[in-house]
């Protein structure tokens, strides 16, 4: 992990909400099983379904997940056949959240978000969509090459990351993908995960599209779709070590758009990583969450899972700032300033 300039650098937590405010018809957690039942995994769904009466997506695909688990399970393969095509389709729907350009001409704080971000700012996004990626390339704010980390970008000369800014997709991203990999024993069965480089994902460094390189046999695209179980692929697990180290480093936490759901034990690990520097010293931090509905609802329950040390070891109480995200640019400018 490249080592951060400073501890003042912002760590941005951003979920589902984001992309909904992008784009309203966009689904949410509690929405992606009928975006899911439009396909090939239906049948199996829909049995999952009416066995444990709820539309909880999460709760349906940890039961699949339970179920592939098992030791004895006469459908073993067909169940992974079924789970792979769950995935797939998730990052195939979730490819029509791609940047262009007439999304931001209908809403103009999209350039103030993406300004918002300074040097050595981090980006920690559970969305399996490229449109912030887009966003913050099209702005100059943030390019590919050194911008995810661990991850390479497959491209002969893709602009340098001009601010350090970096993106961890921890749950994978619609257009990752996997390429096999010879280890030192011969094995070809391993895989890394890579990033295609073209103007449809990345639309200023991304136009001298000839500039790709071919990578055989690309599989993917590589996302973990939502369950309480989760086994991510080693450049995944290495992607959120580094996460939990910048985490300790933050001045400043804003969530924005993300619930964070119980399922996602990670990032409640990410919270007290992010809080933990302050015990010993009692280093003043900033959390602000960012949520026109839920943002009373988000403190409570990370006060909760804290106990007494949220009170006791951010100064401040969390700042809430309960509107749209685009009428909040404002008082996130405030808060980060």
């Amino acid at each position: 992990m490249e080592e951060r300039k400073s501890t003042n650098h912002n760590l941005f937590l951003i979920g589902a909400g984001f992309t909904k405010a992008v784009f309203p018809d966009a689904p949410l957690n509690e929405d992606l099983l009928s975006v899911l039942c439009q396909g090939a995994p239906c049948t199996t769904l829909k049995k999952y379904y009416r066995e444990y009466k709820t539309n909880d997506i999460e709760i349906l695909l940890t039961r699949l997940d339970l179920d592939i688990l098992h030791p004895k399970a006469r459908q073993q393969t067909a169940l992974r056949q079924v789970r792979n095509a769950i995935e797939q389709q998730l990052a195939e729907y979730f490819r029509q959240f791609r940047f262009n350009e007439e999304v931001v001409k209908q809403k103009s704080w999209l350039e103030s978000f993406a300004h918002l971000f300074r040097e050595d700012d981090i980006i920690i996004t559970t969305n399996y969509d490229c449109f912030l990626d887009g966003l913050m390339d099209y702005y100059g704010m943030w390019t590919p090459n050194g911008g995810y980390p661990k991850l390479s970008c497959h491209s002969l000369n893709c602009p340098e990351n001009p601010k350090n800014i970096l993106i961890y997709k921890i749950h994978g991203s619609e257009h990752f993908r996997e390429s096999p990999i010879a280890s030192s024993t011969g094995n070809t069965e391993n895989t890394t995960i890579g990033v295609p480089f073209n103007e449809s994902i990345y639309p200023i460094s991304g136009k001298s599209a000839y500039l790709n390189f071919g990578i055989p046999n690309l599989t993917g695209p590589y996302i973990i779709a939502p369950s309480f179980i989760k086994s991510p692929h080693h450049y995944i697990e290495r992607i959120m070590t580094d996460a939990l180290q910048v985490a300790l480093k933050a001045k400043n936490l804003i969530i924005i758009g993300s619930g964070l759901r119980a399922e996602d034990g990670f990032l409640w690990l990410l919270l007290s990583a992010f809080i933990e520097p302050c015990i010993p010293n009692n280093r003043e931090k900033k959390l602000v969450v960012v949520d026109p509905k839920k943002a009373e609802e988000i403190r409570d329950r990370i006060t909760k899972h804290c106990m007494w040390d949220i009170d006791e070891i951010l100064l401040e109480k969390p700042k809430l700032i309960k509107k749209d995200l685009g009428c909040a640019i404002d008082d996130l400018t405030k808060e980060l300033n």
